[in-house]
C-alpha cells in the first residue's frame, strides 16, 4: 500500500505521512511492519495525553506561536503571519512588498486566491494586536487599582 492510499482512510494527514517518509522513518510503499507502526500511531493521534508533554517542551512564546498559526497550512502563510506579528507598531509592511518577498523566498507566483488569503492573515494579525493592546491596558489598570499608593483614597494615621 502506498502513502496516498493509506492517507485516504487514516487520521494522519497525507502531509504528515510524506514528512515521515522524507525523514526516512517509513517508506513508500509501506511495509507490513510500517503499517503496524502507523496503526499504533493512529490510536494515539490527537490525544491530549500525548500532545501535552510534547508542547510542554516548548517555551511559552513558542507554544503561543504554534497555537496561533496551527490552522495556517503552508510555510508561506506562517511566514506572512510572523512578518505582520513581528512588525513594530510604528512601521508598515505594504502588501506588494510582502507578496514580492514571498514569491522570491518560496519561488512561486501567488494566485488571486492566495493574495486574498494574505489579506485575511493581515486582518487576523491586526485583530490579535488590538486584543494584546487591550489586555495590556487592562493589566496596567488592574495593577494601578491594586496599588494602595496610587489609589484615590489614601488612609492616613
Amino acid at each position: 500500500m502506498d502513502i496516498k492510499e493509506y492517507a485516504r482512510t487514516s487520521k494522519i494527514p497525507l502531509k504528515t505521512l510524506r514528512w515521515i517518509a522524507k525523514k526516512e522513518i517509513i517508506s513508500d510503499p509501506l511495509t507490513d511492519n510500517e503499517l503496524i507502526g502507523l496503526e499504533l500511531l493512529e490510536n494515539i493521534w490527537g490525544k491530549r495525553e500525548v500532545i501535552r508533554p510534547q508542547i510542554r517542551q516548548l517555551s511559552l512564546k513558542n507554544r503561543k506561536a504554534l497555537i496561533d498559526t496551527c490552522d495556517l497550512d503552508t510555510k508561506w502563510e506562517r511566514y506572512a503571519y510572523s512578518r505582520f506579528m513581528n512588525l513594530e507598531s510604528d512601521k508598515r509592511l505594504f502588501m506588494k512588498t510582502l507578496i514580492l518577498e514571498i514569491e522570491l523566498t518560496f519561488r512561486f507566483k501567488l494566485s488571486i486566491f492566495e493574495i486574498k488569503k494574505l489579506y485575511r492573515i493581515r486582518k487576523r494579525v491586526h485583530r490579535a494586536k488590538e486584543r494584546q493592546a487591550q489586555n495590556l491596558q487592562h493589566e496596567i489598570m488592574e495593577k494601578s487599582n491594586n496599588d494602595p499608593g496610587k489609589s484615590e483614597i489614601v488612609a492616613t494615621k
